[in-house]
């Protein structure tokens, strides 16, 4: 498997980021005007799937492919670690949308409706700056490698 295979998987990570941060700013922009439980069906299901999907190929795709390239000095937890802390918040925003569909009209004092709303806003800044963190920093230190090789 060559370093080929490792770019291609960076060009469709990267691809998705644009893709799925428009789908965001759409969510953001509709949490202010429309809050449904519909739409936080819609919010729920892009991250379990869209999300979930991109985090793993990420977790796992990636890792293999620069295991097969014989890159094997990246460090692929630091990457991760951007989705344990992405895991934290979407398992907070689950919590949230169980108790306020079980009829719960208040969190920890707080109108439960706005704490879903500020919730997924968290949730959607920190993709945000896991996204420009990896096309900023980790991607362009996967690539490094392969110029290495043509020094």
């Amino acid at each position: 498997m060559s370093f080929e295979k490792v770019k291609e998987i960076l060009n469709r990570l990267t691809e998705e980021h644009v893709v799925y941060l428009k789908q965001v700013e759409d969510f953001e922009r509709r949490l202010d005007t429309e809050f449904s439980p519909e739409l936080i069906d819609e919010i729920l299901k892009f991250i379990d799937e869209k999300i979930a999907e991109h985090a793993r190929v990420e977790e796992e795709d990636l890792d293999i492919a620069l295991q097969e390239a014989g890159i094997t000095d990246f460090d692929i937890d630091a990457l991760n670690f951007g989705h344990q802390t992405l895991d934290e918040i979407i398992e907070h925003l689950k919590y949230l949308v169980e108790q306020y569909k079980k009829g719960v009209t208040t969190y920890q004092g707080k109108d439960i409706q706005k704490e879903i709303i500020k919730t997924a806003r968290e949730f959607f800044t920190t993709l945000k700056d896991h996204f420009t963190e990896e096309e900023h920093f980790f991607f362009p230190d996967i690539l490094k490698y392969d110029l290495e090789r043509f020094e």
